[in-house]
């Protein structure tokens, strides 16, 4: 039997025989884990709308007759790198995530760094624990107590997030020395240039496939993003596919339609350049030849406003873009209702799924996208927009000018996302399919 807890043995030790002894215990853990795991089902279990079906063979993860199977309780921690009020696809993820499993009379805590500072220490429900941190590397919070601050909660489940090193790191270290249940959902990849990317190699050689390799469960959002990591498919029998999903529409009374109003939104700095701003301002300029009234509107904070609010300056589009910094949820709402077409132009496989294209979808207005973002087969699905090639400034312009003057077809294929959002990615069944897989 396993115990809840590995044993700390009293009195003090020195660096080595600490080491000693953590080595001591993890050697054991990981054999009890390695018995524990043996004869792992083969296969990819994907999680959807349509049920769980791995390669080759069902495998039983629904109850009677299809129904999931009513969980117990379960005490639950998240552990992110920042939480709300922080914005950004894996902080909205965890908060509506979170917010569902306590609705559904299960408690979530989220630990996390204190970054943007606040004194809340719950949020809809969802209790916050954040912690001081002494450096950012990589747009990762180093939080020194994290360690300690797990260590001393009660929880049944553990659910880190990949790519951030240091809280997945130790998320998994905690979940192995107290042999508890360790979720990872594996966003996209850890990349980066320079001295980062370096980094980044080394890391992805070394602790990420021990994080993953601990992982009970890795989830994964979109099927299409296994074949583009390599790292994934050295861990397939762990995968689960559980789609992200879409909070239920704001309704914002006396919303008025904008012609020509072209919206996207995106954190602002240089961890998200793969939006592919850069490339819709350079498609804005020739859009604005055929459609001289048509604007762009820019959603979202970041370092990097300013170097955008030049490149547009330079490209003469100062009179044709507005830049609005952060927007509040009512604001975003009135935005993706009263836009003509929403953009997202992602330039890599760093867009892991997308989630704002599902939302301007959820409000019934058409997205225009790449192959990269998780969301473009449900919108080629139902033909809810249109998909471009990654940077290429042509043909996204010649799209957002097709749309712009077939207001009839945008409003059709708006109607058909906003119905296919809501069939297949509200966040009560997501959270569902989430706590059966728990």
């Amino acid at each position: 039997m396993i115990p809840e807890e590995v044993p700390v043995k009293p009195g003090p030790l020195g660096v080595d025989s600490q080491l000693d002894e953590i080595g001591r215990v993890i050697g054991e853990a990981g054999h009890r884990q390695s018995v524990a795991q043996a004869s792992p089902v083969r296969g990819i279990a994907m999680t959807s709308h349509e049920g769980t079906v791995p390669p080759g063979r069902a495998v039983a993860a629904t109850g009677t007759g299809g129904d999931l199977a009513k969980p117990s309780k379960l005490k639950i921690i998240q552990t992110p790198v920042r939480f709300f009020p922080a914005y950004g696809g894996v902080e909205k993820y965890v908060l509506e995530l979170s917010r569902q499993l306590v609705a559904l009379g299960n408690d979530v805590t989220v630990v996390c760094a204190d970054e943007p500072h606040t004194e809340s220490c719950a949020v809809q429900g969802v209790k916050a624990i954040r912690l001081p941190y002494i450096a950012k590397v990589a747009n990762t919070n180093i939080t020194p107590r994290l360690f300690s601050t797990l260590m001393s909660e009660s929880f049944d489940v553990i659910h880190t997030h990949i790519p951030t090193p240091w809280s997945a790191d130790v998320s998994a270290l905690v979940s192995l020395l107290r042999q508890k249940r360790l979720f990872v959902t594996y966003h996209n990849d850890l990349t980066g240039q320079g001295v980062n990317g370096l980094i980044a190699y080394l890391y992805n050689l070394t602790f990420l496939h021990l994080i993953l390799w601990r992982a009970n469960k890795i989830v994964v959002t979109q099927p299409r993003y296994i074949e583009h990591s390599r790292h994934l498919k050295l861990h397939k029998r762990k995968l689960i596919i559980i789609p992200l999903g879409v909070t239920e529409p704001l309704t914002v009374p006396g919303i008025k339609h904008k012609a020509d109003q072209v919206f996207f939104m995106s954190v602002l700095d240089r961890h998200h350049e793969y939006k592919g701003l850069g490339t819709l301002l350079d498609a804005m300029v020739k859009v604005k030849d055929k459609r001289p009234e048509a604007r762009l509107v820019v959603g979202g904070a970041g370092q990097l406003i300013g170097k955008y609010e030049r490149l547009a300056e330079m490209l003469g589009l100062s009179d044709s873009v507005e830049f609005l910094g952060y927007v509040p949820d009512e604001k975003l709402a009135e935005l993706y209702s009263s836009s003509s077409v929403f953009v997202l132009p992602s330039l890599t496989k760093l867009e892991g799924f997308g989630i704002v294209a599902l939302e301007a979808l959820s409000y019934a207005t058409p997205v225009i996208t790449t192959d990269f973002a998780g969301s473009s087969d449900l919108i080629t699905r139902n033909k809810a927009g249109l998909i471009v090639p990654p940077g290429d400034a042509v043909a996204l312009a010649n799209a957002i000018t097709t749309l712009l003057e077939d207001r009839s077809e945008a409003q059709s294929m708006g109607i058909r996302g906003a119905a296919a959002v809501n069939r297949e990615f509200s966040w009560d069944g997501i959270a569902r399919r989430m706590l059966a897989a728990y």
